[in-house]
């Protein structure tokens, strides 16, 4: 089977790491409750550095950020372009810290999704791996114009199967068509996970 995720272990700097470790990790860091990611049967914890913003203004609206953060997640946007893809960034349309703590729930896995209709790549940076579950599920479909939805509910599960799984490790990063749907594994245990996700172009 062909992967469609590009995966890169110990992509962080020991500069990075000490960031995430000293700061991003520790009890001070700010979160913001989220009652729901696309549908509200999923609640987690958030940092957004760039902020989305609206469906028709996304794709030549300027960049803004409202985090410092956005100095740690820049260059290491900027390094994967140049080392992986061979050219330069050209922009980011949003990037953020998702904090996501297992908790029983009859779901296998987060609604599958895709975060803009206009093409795009993702690239998720995990930032701790000590936990249960929580592999990024890259499922077999993908969107086309005139699809209209961006998610599929959690009635719609029967429609859909997972075509990839990528399993977190810390410092690793992976990137993917972001049009391809995708979500998470549900974590089996009561710990945190913790990613930077950076979707661009």
């Amino acid at each position: 089977m062909e992967s469609l995720v590009h995966e890169v272990e110990n992509f962080l700097t020991e500069e990075e790491l000490e960031v995430v470790n000293k700061t991003i990790l520790t009890k001070e860091f700010p979160w913001y409750y989220q009652e729901a990611s696309t549908v509200d049967l999923f609640p987690f914890f958030s940092h957004v550095i760039h902020p989305r913003l609206p469906e028709n203004d996304e794709e030549d609206a300027p960049v803004h950020t409202n985090s410092p953060l956005h100095h740690f997640v820049t260059p290491i946007v900027e390094r994967y372009c140049q080392q992986h893809l061979g050219r330069p960034m050209q922009k980011i349309y949003r990037s953020a810290l998702n904090c996501t703590y297992g908790w029983n729930t009859p779901y296998p896995f987060t609604e599958p999704h895709i975060d803009h209709k206009f093409d795009h790549l993702n690239l998720i940076v995990y930032l701790e791996d000590d936990f249960e579950g929580g592999e990024t599920l890259i499922f077999d479909k993908y969107f086309v114009e005139g699809m209209g939805e961006c998610m599929y509910s959690v009635d719609d599960y029967d429609k859909v199967k997972i075509f990839q799984k990528i399993t977190p490790k810390q410092g690793k990063v992976s990137c993917f068509d972001g049009k391809l749907y995708h979500g998470m594994n549900n974590l089996k245990s009561g710990k945190r996970r913790v990613i930077l996700v950076v979707t661009f172009r």
